[in-house]
């Protein structure tokens, strides 16, 4: 679980992107859910996005992204997206876009406990 946080874009307007610290996988795919408990967000003209990356324990680097799947908010309740086979680590990058010049959004949200589960093969 990633408790409450709050994030806010730049005063001119500008987006920010920040990253979670590292958490150790528990299985090869994963159900994760944002929950924004109040924003600024506006629907086509602002947005929380939540991308998951990825890399082994040996590897250096910030990572690389699991596939193309990202969670996007654009106001407040909960979203739920799963992703594909990771590897050892992982971690959230969270980023949040306004509008236009000088538009100050902000969310306050937190990412619920990942539930994680391996493929099944049939």
């Amino acid at each position: 679980m990633f408790d409450a946080q709050i994030l806010q874009t730049k005063s001119d307007g500008s987006s920010v992107s920040v990253f979670s610290p590292w958490l150790r996988r528990g299985g090869d795919r994963a159900l994760m859910t944002l929950d924004v408990i109040a924003a600024t967000l506006t629907a086509s003209l602002s947005e929380l996005n939540v991308q998951l990356f990825h890399k082994n324990s040996e590897d250096t680097g910030p990572g690389t992204q699991v596939g193309s799947t990202t969670i996007t908010a654009t106001g407040s309740g909960r979203t739920t997206a799963e992703f594909g086979t990771v590897k050892e680590l992982v971690r959230y990058k969270f980023t949040i876009t306004a509008g236009g010049s000088n538009d100050l959004r902000w969310a306050l949200f937190r990412m619920l406990g990942v539930v994680w589960f391996d493929a099944v093969k049939g």
